[in-house]
C-alpha cells in the first residue's frame, strides 16, 4: 500500500483564568486549511457554551486544587452512567462527557470517540474535545479500571480487568450511548484499544484515529506472571509524585507545560477507591498484544505523530503507515508524546478534516 504523509504546524499557549470564569472560550473558529492558528487552550471561544451540571461526587478532594480552566470546565460536563458489560462481573458506573448543544448539531456526520491511554482519564482531552466538537459531535469515556469510572475493583477479588474487559465494556457503551458508526480516536496505548476495538466490531467503528499510538509492543513482559505483592509495589511506585512528574516532564516537547497542576490533574483518579485493584488486574491479564493483527485492520486510519515524541518515537508512526492497509500519516512539529494537550488546534484540524472527507486520498497533503 501506498501511504501518504502530511505535516500539521501549530503553536499552543496555555493561560490560566480566573477560578470564577467557567466558561470554555476559543479564540478562533477550528479553521481547516487555513493558516497556524495560535490556541489558548482554555480560555477563548467564539461563542458561550452552554450551562452544564457539575457532577463532582465521584471526584476526590483533591480536585478543588485544580486550577486549569479547561480541566474545570471538562469535569463541570463529566457524568457517570452504569454500563452492563458481558464479561464483567458487575455493572460499571462509567464516566463520560457527551455532545455539547454545539455537538448535537452534527449528528448527520459520524461521532468521534475519544479514548485515553494507560492509567489515564478522559481529563487527557480537555483542550481538544472542545475543539473537535465544534464541527462534530464529540465524546470522551474512561475505560473500565480507569480514569472516574468504578469498576468495582476495591470490593472483588481476583476480578478480570484485561483486553477483553475493556473491550466489552467499551462495546457495551458503545451499545447504550452512541449506537452508530463512530471515528475513534486513540491516544498511547488508546491507540491499541482503538485497533483491538475495530477488529472486533468493525461494524461499529468507520474511521481510527491513532494518535501517537502504542501497537508494536506486545505484552507487559515478565510482569504478568510476577507475584502480586510486587505488582501491588509496582503500582503504587507509578502512583507516586515522582514518576509522573518524570513521565510528564517525558511526554512533552515544551517542557513548560509539564507544571504542578498538570500533574495534579493527570494523576486525579489515582486517589479514588479502587484504582491500585484495577491496575493490578490489568498488569495481570498480560495487556495487549497486537502487533500481529495490525495489518488486519480495515478502517482508513489517520496516524498522528509528535515529530518530538520521546516516550514512542517517530520510527513507530512510520512503521504504522507501512503496514495499515489504508493509512494517511501526519506529522505535528515542535510536539512531544501528547498532541492532543501540546498542539490541540493542529490535532483538532487534521481530525476534522479527515471525518469530513469521503475518502482518506482527499485529506490535504499540508497543514
Amino acid at each position: 500500500m501506498q501511504s501518504q504523509q502530511f505535516t500539521a504546524t501549530r503553536q499552543c499557549r496555555c493561560v490560566q483564568r480566573p477560578m470564577k470564569a467557567r466558561q470554555l472560550r476559543h479564540a478562533t473558529k477550528l479553521s481547516l486549511r487555513n493558516k497556524p492558528v495560535a490556541f489558548a487552550c482554555h480560555s477563548q471561544a467564539p461563542s458561550r457554551l452552554p450551562e452544564t451540571t457539575s457532577h463532582t461526587e465521584f471526584f476526590p478532594k483533591q480536585a478543588q486544587e485544580v486550577k486549569e480552566q479547561a480541566a474545570l470546565d471538562f469535569m463541570s460536563r463529566l457524568q457517570r452512567s452504569t454500563i452492563d458489560a458481558a464479561s464483567l462481573t458487575c455493572p460499571v458506573e462509567t464516566a463520560y462527557l457527551g455532545p455539547s448543544e454545539y455537538g448535537s448539531q452534527h449528528q448527520d456526520q459520524a461521532p468521534v470517540l475519544l479514548l485515553h491511554g494507560f492509567d489515564s482519564s478522559s481529563l487527557e482531552f480537555r483542550r481538544l474535545l472542545p475543539l473537535l466538537e465544534r464541527s462534530l459531535e464529540a465524546w470522551a469515556v474512561d475505560l473500565v479500571g480507569w480514569g472516574f469510572s468504578d469498576s468495582g475493583a476495591a470490593s472483588q477479588s481476583n476480578m478480570k480487568l484485561g483486553p477483553k474487559q475493556k473491550r466489552d465494556h467499551l462495546y457495551a457503551f458503545w451499545k447504550e450511548k452512541i449506537k452508530r458508526p463512530m471515528i475513534v480516536v486513540g491516544t498511547s496505548l488508546g491507540g491499541a484499544i482503538a485497533m483491538d476495538f475495530a477488529l472486533e466490531y468493525p461494524d461499529a467503528v468507520k474511521k481510527l484515529v491513532l494518535v501517537d499510538a502504542q501497537g508494536f509492543i506486545d505484552g507487559l513482559g515478565p510482569w504478568r506472571v510476577a507475584p502480586k505483592f510486587l505488582i501491588n509495589l509496582l503500582v503504587q511506585v507509578l502512583k507516586s509524585t515522582a514518576i509522573r512528574k518524570y513521565a510528564g516532564d517525558l511526554a512533552y516537547n515544551d517542557k513548560a507545560l509539564a507544571t504542578d497542576d498538570a500533574l495534579l490533574i493527570g494523576r486525579l483518579h489515582t486517589y479514588l477507591s479502587g484504582w491500585a485493584e484495577a491496575n493490578v488486574a490489568f498488569i495481570q491479564s498480560g495487556g495487549y498484544s497486537l502487533s500481529k493483527r495490525i495489518p488486519l485492520v480495515q478502517q482508513e486510519c489517520l496516524v498522528v505523530w509528535g515529530r518530538n515524541d520521546k516516550i514512542l518515537k517517530p520510527d513507530y508512526a512510520e512503521q504504522f503507515s507501512q503496514v495499515l492497509p489504508k493509512s494517511k500519516l501526519v506529522w505535528v512539529e515542535n510536539c512531544g508524546h501528547c498532541p492532543h494537550l501540546e498542539q490541540p488546534q493542529a490535532l483538532a484540524d487534521c481530525i476534522v478534516d479527515f471525518a469530513l472527507s469521503a475518502k482518506a486520498e482527499q485529506v490535504p497533503s499540508s497543514y
